[in-house]
């Protein structure tokens, strides 16, 4: 069994994609400005923070009570670095070290792993060191009585690194959820919308072999709407071209049977009569109804390819004078057996692309038909007429004509007109119509030889089109 891809699912996975999409881009510029947040605000944070300890410091170190410096200090620390900064680097141990130094140059404090660190105390810069290991950022602030010089230092891949992954992780998080949240909605959503879909396939198998009638929903949807429209179309398409097979075969079934009755009729006064005479009359009467009924098939068959013949059909492209000369040959032997002239104007060759079998149906169809119906000593007159990127077939008799208003019944499938003795299936003119429709051509009808007679004109279009004159 073929396991054919889910429509849901592709449009799961294009949510997925378009929210990966969606949390890299907002990743990016996230990390962007959080690298100018630490080039700047970062920055004057600690400068804040220096300038704020200078000045708790400025004081104790004028009374040289290094007891109450410390305390001071501890205090300032705790409300900053464990209210703010802690609290902005969500991590233990992230506090900025610093130094705090009398104006004479003696170090009067040192926060928590500082007193180490080399930190210059001139200017108020700022500066990158190196210690440990790691690199730092540095400033230097005097308090306002430049008594105090406070020397900070903050690890440059602490500054804004936790606090952008403590963001990250909450972005990433949040659109994690909200993920979910859209498959989950996009997953019901899905498989209730396609529901319309599921119950018209359901409908659609649950009918029976030959029923055509059109698809009828409780609601059309926009998108389905369009899917039902043109499945009735081509439902209502296949019962109107059921309808005319039935009729086809029904009208073949009634044309044959007056053939087939008389052969058989023949053929038992043929087995029956030893009479000469009447067992050659039976013969000839037996060999004009299988010629007649050969005739009537071949068409038959012709009208069914035409019918299976699609528009994909592969074009070739042939001499279409030369094609003339090959197709009446053999006709040009029935015209001659009923003292008919044939005759072919046309280029000496031009080249065409076009469908062979549909333009033989054509040209049989036409000359085979004028030839029967125009009476003996007449004139039958087949011409190539070459148009600007068109060629035109066209093919004229002189014999009885067809009247103005039995012109459209002749395109008729097995249509014979009153009073014709000729015998024939009615199908010649149907093929040739048929067959022009196909092609995209104009059938139409043309004045006859010497002011008597019909004439038929086939006009096909043709964009590459080349022609030696003869």
């Amino acid at each position: 069994m073929i396991k054919h891809p889910s429509l849901l699912r592709r449009l799961v996975w294009w949510q997925v994609a378009a929210m990966v999409v969606a949390w890299l881009v907002l990743s990016t510029l996230l990390i962007v400005n959080m690298t100018a947040f630490g080039d700047g605000d970062l920055d004057q944070r600690m400068k804040t923070f220096a300038s704020m300890l200078a000045e708790t410091a400025s004081a104790s170190v004028e009374t040289g009570d290094d007891a109450e410096l410390q305390r001071r200090l501890s205090n300032a620390e705790r409300i900053f670095v464990d209210g703010l900064m802690r609290d902005m680097n969500s991590m233990e141990g992230q506090a900025p070290l610093y130094q705090v130094w009398s104006s004479d140059g003696r170090l009067r404090h040192a926060s928590a792993g500082a007193a180490a660190i080399t930190m210059s105390i001139v200017g108020e810069q700022f500066s990158e060191i190196e210690y440990a290991g790691h690199s730092y950022r540095a400033v230097h602030v005097k308090s306002s009585d430049t008594s105090v010089v406070v020397a900070m230092a903050e690890r440059s891949d602490h500054r804004f690194s936790v606090p952008l992954l403590r963001v990250i992780k909450v972005l990433g998080l949040s659109q994690l959820l909200i993920l979910l949240w859209c498959l989950l909605v996009t997953s019901l959503a899905g498989w209730h919308g396609f529901k319309p879909i599921t119950a018209l396939a359901q409908q659609l198998a649950g009918r029976r072999v030959g029923d055509l009638s059109p698809l009828h929903t409780s609601r059309l949807y926009s998108e389905t709407a369009p899917v039902v429209q043109e499945i009735n179309a081509l439902m209502s398409r296949e019962s109107a071209r059921l309808e005319t097979e039935r009729g086809f075969l029904a009208d073949a079934a009634h044309e044959l049977r007056t053939p087939l009755a008389a052969i058989n009729a023949q053929a038992h006064l043929l087995a029956s009569t030893a009479d000469p005479a009447t067992r050659a009359l039976a013969v000839d009467e037996l060999q004009q109804g299988i010629d007649r009924v050969s005739h009537l098939l071949e068409q038959l068959l012709t009208v069914a390819r035409l019918e299976a013949a699609t528009a994909a059909a592969p074009r070739e492209t042939l001499d279409l004078a030369e094609l003339c000369r090959q197709r009446l040959a053999p006709l040009s032997r029935l015209a001659r057996a009923r003292s008919i002239e044939l005759t072919l104007d046309a280029p000496e060759a031009l080249s065409v692309s076009i469908h062979r079998a549909g333009l033989i149906s054509i040209l049989d169809n036409l000359v085979d038909n004028a030839i029967r119906y125009t009476p003996s000593g007449g004139h039958v007159a087949v011409r190539l007429v070459i148009h600007s990127h068109a060629f035109e077939i066209q093919v004229c008799d002189d014999g009885p004509g067809i009247a103005p208003a039995d012109r459209e019944r002749v395109f008729e499938r097995f249509v014979r007109l009153p009073g014709q003795v000729e015998s024939g299936s009615g199908l010649g003119l149907a093929i040739v119509q048929r067959v022009a429709t196909a092609e995209h051509a104009t059938l139409r009808f043309i004045e006859g030889l010497s002011g008597r007679g019909v004439g038929f004109s086939v006009r096909m279009g043709q964009t590459a089109l080349s022609a030696a004159a003869a």
